[in-house]
């Protein structure tokens, strides 16, 4: 990876406000309803919020999100106030805190 890829990375990664929601499981049903559970992901430390792995959370946990600007646009269970949602951010100092994990999404038939 090249030094601007990396500080590209960075500066996505520093929008994250450190709420955990997308480190939590969620459930969809039939019409669409999200409900949002209490179980967090195995990797990420529910007091601090943060990724235990986030340097190899990709590699280490397979079902982990890779948000992109792209994808960040179709996710209706990202919250609304979420970092990653903004279009326009000052640049954050980097920070151990905007390390986190992002989560999947699974869908309960005939729920």
């Amino acid at each position: 990876m090249t030094a601007d890829v990396l500080a590209e990375a960075a500066d996505w990664d520093s929008r994250c406000k450190q709420c955990g929601e997308c480190c939590f499981e969620k459930i969809e049903d039939e019409r669409g309803n999200i409900f949002y559970t209490r179980t967090a992901c195995r990797f990420l430390d529910v007091v601090s919020r943060e990724c235990k792995i986030f340097e190899r959370r990709f590699e280490i946990n397979p079902s982990c999100i890779k948000l992109t600007p792209e994808l960040v646009q179709t996710l209706r269970w990202l919250p609304r106030d979420c970092g990653y949602r903004r279009k326009h951010v000052e640049p954050a100092a980097p920070s151990a805190k905007n390390k986190k994990q992002k989560h999947s999404l699974r869908t309960i038939p005939g729920k």
